[in-house]
């Protein structure tokens, strides 16, 4: 394979830009094995990075598709034609409003130019283009360094290999890229990356956690007699517990977000030790939501340690994302910060008494280089930190980026949330990439399959089969419900079961069912996605329009 070169540096105050090995740098080159390339940098002086990629022409052809692996959990991840164009942040992104609430930041939005032209693509970690059946795959060994970054163009025919660099002085050999180049079919080529990367899941294949989760029903709008309620109508189904096993409290027990140990004692009158016990009681395990990296914009954390939260180039905290109408983030290398997240996951498994944490928001700990780390080296740290601290229970991860939790998180969100409507409205059209989206959340899931049960067991999000406050038709219901069987190791609803008719209850107990259920193949032309798949040895097919809901 032929390359070329490019950086842009910094040495003793002057700028400069090359293209291979000068009297300041020499790159060496490593092929091992055929297919892993590694690249380092050694300066012959302090260094300082402003932009690295590395560039090689491909040739596309015509039916070719890119798959584009999104930053985080949410961001839309999808196979692309060169006809389609990428989409970025929108105008209500842009706009003073996202501006002020640092919405660029839930992104890539701050370190990746966004592109304008169709057949223009970027993707973080990995990527594939597809010819056929046949994936011609290359993927990082190592964004501890920074992040990688892979840039399409299907027009021009090329590829590019980026390194987020920023915010680090090099001043010793340092590796910038570390690629494996393989060919096959969709699963040969993950089953080889995860072979040379080494990486296995925490919690093996096959243990699904099944049940309920508040969310996706009342949002913050739960109190104990809710959960009470919901949880008293779930374990009076006559044998419950062959089709749930965990029974998961969301956002709204405390009085802010980032201010754990302060409950909202009027929804909440007993606290939540309680109501882990009482999951217990009824052979459940219990489940709890938090933002361990975020500090809502009026917590106590907030007002009380300024000096936790991760500040911008003005030395003042800045704000990462408007949910909760604005919140910060905390600096995890703060030793006053990270004790305090130590003593929230003590108190949340130790004495409270739950056995799953979902861990959300959790890209807020590396929206910028500081303390002379990159992104992508303060993202491994942070998960690094939050397995440290929960032990042998079980994390799903959310709102996260992905190959930092590659073999450290049991359970991962691998796409958006699931809206309670399926087609945008004006307002999720203009948001970003990251934002609340049934379409976004089932591309996410097809085209991360490869990830899952290779890196950790997915979560593609909820399915809800209740007839209010809900934007479903009945068969549009049925069928995410068995879509997310087939593609999930993390199945939950946010129903009251007590309300569900004969039919609901019956969809309920089938899509949580333990029979066999196999995709054998996926086709998606235009809108439109084709899955066969067999169920409990039978051949069927699910087809239906990606953006609109339309069922074939």
């Amino acid at each position: 394979m032929k390359f070329n070169l490019f950086i842009k540096y910094t040495v003793g105050g002057t700028v400069k830009t090359a293209t291979n090995s000068n009297e300041d740098i020499r790159f060496e080159m490593q092929e091992k094995n055929g297919n892993n390339l590694i690249i380092s940098l050694i300066p012959q002086a302090p260094i300082k990075v402003h932009e690295f990629f590395m560039r090689r022409a491909y040739p596309f052809g015509e039916n070719a598709r890119f798959m584009a692996n999104g930053f985080q959990s949410w961001s839309d991840t999808k196979e692309f034609t060169k006809e389609e164009k990428m989409p970025g942040l929108g105008l209500i992104g842009k706009s003073p409003f996202g501006r002020y609430f640092g919405m660029k930041y839930v992104g890539d939005y701050s370190f990746v130019k966004p592109e304008k032209k169709a057949g223009t693509f970027h993707s973080h970690s990995f990527a594939y283009v597809r010819k056929g059946d046949t994936c011609e795959f290359v993927g990082s060994l190592n964004d501890r360094t920074g992040y990688t970054v892979i840039y399409a163009d299907m027009h021009k025919n090329e590829l590019r290999f980026a390194k987020d660099l920023e915010g680090i002085v090099i001043d010793k050999k340092y590796e910038v890229l570390n690629l494996l180049f393989t060919k096959g079919s969709y699963d040969e080529v993950f089953d080889c990356y995860f072979s040379a990367l080494g990486i296995t899941p925490p919690t093996p294949k096959g243990e699904k956690v099944k049940g309920y989760t508040s969310w996706y029903n009342y949002y913050k709008n739960i109190s104990e007699d809710i959960i009470l309620r919901d949880l008293n109508s779930l374990s009076a189904l006559e044998n419950y517990r062959d089709y749930v096993n965990i029974f998961q409290i969301d956002d709204g027990y405390q009085t802010a977000v980032g201010d754990w140990f302060s409950i909202d004692r009027e929804k909440f009158p007993n606290g939540m030790k309680p109501l882990a016990d009482a999951i217990h009681e009824k052979g459940l395990k219990a489940g709890l939501w938090l933002a361990p990296f975020g500090a809502q914009r009026v917590s106590k954390v907030a007002a009380e340690h300024p000096d936790w939260l991760v500040k911008g180039k003005n030395g003042k905290p800045i704000l990462v994302g408007h949910n909760w109408s604005g919140f910060y983030a905390l600096d995890i290398y703060n030793e006053g910060a990270r004790n305090y997240i130590k003593s929230v996951f003590r108190e949340v498994l130790d004495v409270w008494g739950f056995d799953l944490v979902k861990l959300d928001f959790l890209y807020a700990a590396a929206v910028m280089p500081m303390h002379g780390k990159t992104r992508g080296e303060i993202a491994f740290d942070s998960i690094d930190l939050l397995r440290e601290c929960v032990g042998d229970k079980k994390i799903i991860g959310c709102g996260v980026q992905q190959m930092p939790c590659f073999g450290k998180v049991d359970y991962m969100r691998v796409g958006a949330d699931m809206n309670l409507s399926w087609a945008h409205d004006f307002k999720r059209s203009h948001m970003h990439r990251e934002d609340v989206s049934t379409p976004n959340a089932i591309h996410n899931v097809i085209y991360r399959r490869g990830i899952c049960g290779r890196a950790f067991l997915c979560d593609p999000d909820v399915f809800l089969l209740r007839r209010t406050n809900i934007h479903f038709e009945p068969e549009q219901q049925k069928l995410l419900g068995k879509f997310i069987k087939l593609f999930g190791d993390v199945l939950f609803m946010s129903d009251n079961v007590a309300e569900y008719d004969a039919n609901q209850l019956a969809a309920f107990q089938d899509i949580l069912a333990g029979d066999a259920c196999a995709v054998t193949a996926i086709d998606e032309q235009g809108s439109v996605l084709s899955i066969d798949y067999t169920e409990a040895g039978e051949a069927k097919q699910m087809k239906f329009d990606v953006w609109t809901g339309e069922i074939y």
